[in-house]
């Protein structure tokens, strides 16, 4: 299968504000379509040919693994740090649910949070599962048969509004699984096309811009780890839908432009590594933020602007290579096991 350099790049640049949010928060501009950018760049390398088992087999192994692997390496850590049993089964509970939060935040105040190790951005990873599950039993169908597709577009987009309002976030994201399809589908549907292969449209680029941000604007309060996709409960499903796709087409057509310059190269290795990243960027983070408390006085949100600027900027930074220098190992220990056992 052909590797897209901008699609890594994408990756990787959805991938940093991720970070960067996670450690200071962010412009809703910036975050409101780095989640659906990572189902659309799926879908758009979806490779046929392979039966529904073996597309869910390969699933499993590459997400699911991970998931619980990574899960049990930071409950492991936190166990050593001094968790209580009791403290230690509720984070158990949490990882088997795979949800930040028990409630809709906007329903319920006193919530029950689930994600407790640091483990909190691993939602992803289950989510994206559960998407899988229901994108490849339709998508074969959907590329053969428009009224299908629409039909199929419909549906999940119904389901999708009728699910937005319930009390409760469902275990593994199964609420979110046929919005996560909608995308998945939309970016296999731009792949078929070869969409960002083809010359450079600045009109419909900045077309394209216009409505991202007349969106944003019209449904902000957007953040699909805990199903709020606006202001207008079920009914901003199509403006966040409008968002996650048009936001999504801009990150591409940024990592195309820089996918051959120095910081193209980097942010595409660090989509090439997305799940570690993914699943200790925070952890990472906390252990950053405790070793420099030691020495600094932590700069807080709204007080000066240099020093909340450049400590984040050092702190992420130092996050982030350190992940990457521990992927790097652990990826290279791996292919030392693949030769012996070979």
């Amino acid at each position: 299968m052909k590797r897209y350099q901008y699609l890594d790049v994408a990756r990787g640049f959805g991938l940093l504000l991720v970070i960067i949010s996670h450690s200071c928060g962010l412009s809703r501009f910036l975050i409101n379509y780095y989640i659906p950018l990572f189902f659309v760049v799926s879908g758009y390398i979806y490779k046929e040919g392979r039966s529904y088992k073996e597309n869910i087999e390969h699933k499993a192994k590459r997400l699911l693994i991970p998931y619980f692997g990574y899960s049990a390496v930071l409950l492991a850590v936190y166990v050593l740090m001094g968790r209580t049993l009791a403290e230690t089964k509720a984070s158990a509970f949490g990882i088997l649910y795979s949800r930040y939060c028990l409630y809709d935040t906007t329903v319920v105040k006193d919530n029950v949070y689930l994600f407790t190790v640091a483990n909190g951005a691993m939602w992803y990873l289950t989510a994206f599962f559960a998407a899988s599950l229901v994108y490849h039993l339709v998508i074969d169908r959907c590329l053969s048969d428009r009224k299908f597709l629409i039909g199929t577009l419909i549906v999940l987009t119904a389901i999708t509004m009728a699910l937005a309002d319930i009390p409760v976030l469902l275990p593994w994201s199964i609420d979110l699984a046929c919005v996560g399809t909608i995308f998945m589908i939309a970016g296999t549907l731009l792949g078929r096309a070869q969409f960002f292969e083809k010359k450079w449209n600045i009109p419909l680029i900045a077309a394209v811009f216009v409505i991202y941000i007349l969106t944003s604007c019209l449904d902000p309060g957007i953040n699909m780890s805990i199903r709020e996709y606006g202001i207008y409960g079920a009914f901003s499903v199509p403006f966040f839908i409008i968002v996650g796709l048009t936001g999504s087409l801009l990150c591409i057509w940024f990592g195309k432009l820089i996918e051959n310059t120095a910081p193209g190269r980097f942010i595409a290795y660090v989509g090439k590594n997305t799940i570690f990243l993914l699943a200790f960027h925070i952890f990472a983070l906390e252990v950053v933020e405790r070793i420099a408390s030691k020495f600094i006085a932590i700069p807080v949100p709204g007080g000066a602007v240099v020093p909340f600027v450049l400590y984040h900027a050092l702190r992420i930074t130092a996050a982030v290579l350190g992940c990457l220098a521990f992927s790097e190992i652990l990826n290279r220990l791996k292919k030392r096991l693949r030769r012996k056992t070979g």
